[in-house]
C-alpha cells in the first residue's frame, strides 16, 4: 500500500481502487450489496436513515404485600416492587431509554408519582404513551438490549412473554427486543434481595417517508 502511494500523486487518488489502478496494479470487481454503502464524502450520507441511541436505568425496592411485575408479566413471588405505579423496573428502563434517545428527559417528568391517576397503573400503558411520542417524532425501534438484575426468582420461563408484551406495545418484532437476567451473587442490594434493578439501551431509527406523486 505504501509503495503504491510513493508511485502516484496523492491529490489524484480518490479511493484505494484508484490508488492501485494508478500504480499499475490489477483491480478485480466482486459482487456486492447496495446496503453496504461506502462513505467517502458528506454527500454519501444524504438520504440515509437517522439513528439515535438512549440509555435507561431504574431500581425499585422489594417489599411484602406487592405484586412482582416485570415486562408486564406478573411473576409469582413472596415480595413485589414498591412504587407509585406497578413499579415494573424493566418497562421503566426501556421507556427511559426511548425518552433519552429522543432528548425528552426522564419518565417522571411525564408521569409524576404525585399524580393520583398513575397510582398502580400498568407500566405498559406508560410505555404505550412513550411509543406515541416516539412515533410523532418519526422514529421506530431498531433494537432494544435490556438487563434485569434480580436475585430471585429466576426469569427464564417468563422472558418470552415479557418480550412479546414489550414488542406489541412498541410495534416491533420479537427479535428486536432482548431481555437478559442476572443475579447479584449475594452482593449489594440485589444480592441481599432488597431490590431489583434494570438497564436498557435502545437504538431508534428514522421511519421511512413515502412520497406520493401529485396527479
Amino acid at each position: 500500500y505504501l509503495q503504491c502511494l510513493e508511485k502516484v500523486h496523492s491529490d489524484t487518488v480518490t479511493d484505494d481502487c484508484s490508488l492501485f489502478e494508478q500504480a499499475g496494479c490489477r483491480v478485480e470487481l466482486t459482487p456486492g450489496d447496495y446496503e453496504n454503502y461506502k462513505i467517502t464524502t458528506p454527500e454519501d450520507l444524504r438520504g440515509e436513515k437517522k439513528m439515535r441511541i438512549g440509555h435507561g436505568y431504574d431500581v425499585h425496592q422489594l417489599v411484602e404485600g406487592r405484586k412482582l411485575i416485570l415486562g408486564g408479566v406478573e411473576i409469582p413471588f413472596e415480595k413485589g416492587l414498591l412504587g407509585h405505579s406497578d413499579a415494573d423496573v424493566l418497562t421503566h428502563a426501556i421507556a427511559e431509554a426511548i425518552l433519552g434517545a429522543l432528548s425528552l428527559g426522564d419518565l417522571g417528568s411525564f408521569f409524576p408519582d404525585s399524580d393520583p391517576k398513575y397510582k398502580d397503573i400498568s407500566s405498559l400503558i406508560l410505555l404505550a404513551e412513550v411509543y406515541r411520542m416516539m412515533d410523532e417524532q418519526g422514529y421506530q425501534i431498531g433494537n432494544i438490549d435490556s438487563l434485569v438484575m434480580i436475585e430471585e426468582p429466576k426469569l427464564a420461563k417468563y422472558k418470552t412473554l415479557m418480550q412479546k408484551n414489550i414488542a406489541d406495545v412498541l410495534h416491533c418484532n420479537l427479535n428486536q427486543v432482548c431481555i437478559k437476567a442476572t443475579r447479584g451473587e449475594r452482593l449489594g442490594f440485589v444480592g441481599r434481595k432488597e431490590g431489583v434493578m434494570a438497564q436498557a439501551v435502545v437504538l431508534l431509527e428514522e421511519k421511512e417517508t413515502i412520497h406520493y406523486a401529485k396527479l
